[in-house]
């Protein structure tokens, strides 16, 4: 499920990947050759965003509220607030999800 305009939506994929010649994942992929769920959400998410090129363009915060459903927060460092520190040390004892 993805939470996507304002809804959580199912995405169905088949666990068939895109590999290259080699048979090694074109995309995502670990270094153990049986974990392969990062390239299952891959996929899912190309799936409900329309193609693997469509996720080339976005950023982290957007796709950490598809994944969650959580609220966006975004804070540029040139106009950061003062007590910056204390907003990221009381995000992490939260178990926010944080991304750069």
């Amino acid at each position: 499920q993805f939470w996507h305009f304002g809804e959580w939506i199912d995405v169905v994929v088949d666990d068939r990947l895109p590999v290259n010649e080699a048979g090694e994942l074109v995309f995502v992929s670990s270094v153990y050759k049986n974990v392969f769920w990062g390239a299952l959400l891959e996929k899912a998410y190309a799936k409900l965003y329309g193609s693997y090129e469509d996720l080339q363009i976005g950023q982290v915060s957007e796709a950490l509220v598809d994944f969650t459903g959580g609220v966006n927060i975004r804070i540029k460092l040139a106009t950061a607030p003062p007590d910056l520190w204390d907003i990221l040390t009381r995000a992490t004892y939260s178990r926010s999800l944080m991304g750069c």
